[in-house]
């Protein structure tokens, strides 16, 4: 029998959607149910769990663990410390994927901008995380623009060494990021 999801509150849509294995139209019921219920973000679905990419998405999606208590109040001293990290040479890697989780969440055209800055020149660990990190933030600043809850839906796939490279730079991968 299938859940009414209008009935269920927010941890048990998001517990729903993490186990997956639904119809198109339970995926469609169950957006318009998250959106109902508020709830903005991107929902990124990996096609290969084993692949480098897939293992890089999936540590992105479980580091919004430890996104600040303070969140969805994140603090104009936090964005400064983020952006100002994210473009440190003397940062860890560590710091700098707490202070993408941070912008991405963060649905600001300034910190959007800053963003994409990064990516033109990101750390090379980090390309997977800064490309979600600028669709989950476009998804954040679409949803404060028009007020209403918006939820992106994407696909993190392998990328063949000859497929064009995910960065948006129109050359192929092996001469791209794969460096």
């Amino acid at each position: 029998m299938k859940p009414n999801f209008g009935d269920l509150n927010e941890e048990e849509l998001i517990k729903i959607l993490n186990q997956g294995n639904m119809s198109q139209d339970e995926f469609a019921e169950l957006i318009a149910a998250m959106q109902a219920k508020g709830l903005n973000g991107s929902i990124m679905s990996v096609e290969d769990p084993d692949s480098e990419e897939g293992k890089t998405a999936q540590e992105y999606i479980d580091y919004h663990q430890k996104l600040p208590k303070t969140y969805p109040e994140i603090s104009e001293k936090e964005i400064s410390w983020a952006k100002k990290t994210l473009f440190s040479e003397q940062d860890s890697i560590e710091n700098k994927k707490k202070a993408i989780i941070i912008l991405a969440h963060t649905g600001r055209l300034d910190v959007y901008k800053a963003l994409e800055k990064y990516e033109k020149k990101p750390d090379p660990e980090l390309k997977i995380w800064i490309n979600m990190a600028i669709q989950e933030c476009q998804t954040f600043l679409k949803s404060n623009l028009t007020d209403r809850p918006i939820i992106d839906v994407g696909k993190i796939s392998k990328v063949g060494r000859n497929d064009l490279c995910p960065c948006g730079s129109g050359k192929k991968y092996k001469h791209c990021c794969s460096k």
